[in-house]
């Protein structure tokens, strides 16, 4: 499969190779993964907001505005409070003839949190709305995007269900985050989500880190989860303060299935009682 960065086409997509017929253009990584899961091998997958950037400031290069204006599938974020896609996204696709599908579609949504895709249920549904587009585009492939989805599928249901074994038991445990990006699976789980940053915020005052932390010690949380987007210096200093560490953990990686298993393993090692 051809992966388009801000530097435009890289690996498969070498001097003299003919252009794929299927161009597909998705806002953050994790969408690109599910796609990258179904795709036929030679469709040519654009990320908009690309690995390490924000999602709140970030600005598409003129490369991938062009193909995302030239895709034929758009996949979107679609939640109402992810600001990038209310700036961006009709002057990307909105005179063309781009098929656009929303991944917050029929979701269960949490008022201000984007990451739809951390939630299993939404992204199974997005994951076959995606399957259907792709065979409706290029429909010799309806089979093998069929068995793919299905391979998908079972990859969810086992993840599913390791999910209610490890994370099921900690129902009514908290964890401690920088961003808080990880509400759909903390709702999945029966768990609390402690914030040091509100949505669309970039940094804390003293007295609500002094907050964070009485909290988080009365709870008996020591550690707090960080993704590279946002500056780490509150985290770290919660961290300390709790005699704990910042742990890595990034919403918007591109294998959809190794986010989702990473998120379930590292929670359930932090999450307390």
């Amino acid at each position: 499969m051809c992966i388009v960065g801000l530097a435009g086409p890289v690996a498969g997509c070498g001097p003299g190779e003919a252009a794929p017929g299927l161009r597909v253009a998705v806002t953050v990584a994790p969408l690109a993964g599910l796609v990258d899961r179904l795709a036929p091998p030679e469709a040519l997958v654009t990320v908009m907001i690309p690995p390490g950037a924000s999602p709140v400031t970030h600005e598409p290069s003129m490369s991938s505005l062009r193909a995302a204006s030239e895709a034929d599938v758009y996949v979107a974020v679609g939640h109402p409070a992810f600001t990038w896609e209310r700036t961006w996204l009709a002057g990307l696709v909105g005179s063309g003839p781009t098929v656009v599908l929303s991944s917050a579609e029929g979701c269960e949504l949490e008022p201000d949190d984007p990451h739809v895709w951390l939630s299993i249920p939404c992204a199974r549904d997005v994951a076959g709305r995606i399957a259907e587009t792709l065979w409706s585009q290029v429909p010799a492939e309806e089979a093998a995007i069929r068995d793919a989805l299905s391979a998908l599928e079972t990859d969810m249901d086992s993840l599913q269900a390791v999910g209610d074994r490890t994370l099921g038991a900690r129902a009514g445990g908290s964890f401690v985050v920088l961003h808080p990006a990880w509400g759909y699976l903390a709702r999945s789980y029966g768990l609390d989500q402690i914030a040091v940053l509100d949505h669309g915020s970039s940094d804390a005052g003293p007295s609500e880190l002094a907050r964070i932390v009485e909290r988080a010690r009365d709870l008996g949380l020591v550690d707090v989860l960080v993704q590279q987007q946002f500056s780490l210096e509150a985290a770290a200093l919660v961290a300390r303060e709790l005699g704990g560490e910042a742990v890595t953990l990034d919403p918007l990686a591109r294998d959809w299935v190794r986010l989702y298993g990473d998120a379930i393993s590292v929670l359930s090692r932090v999450v307390r009682p």
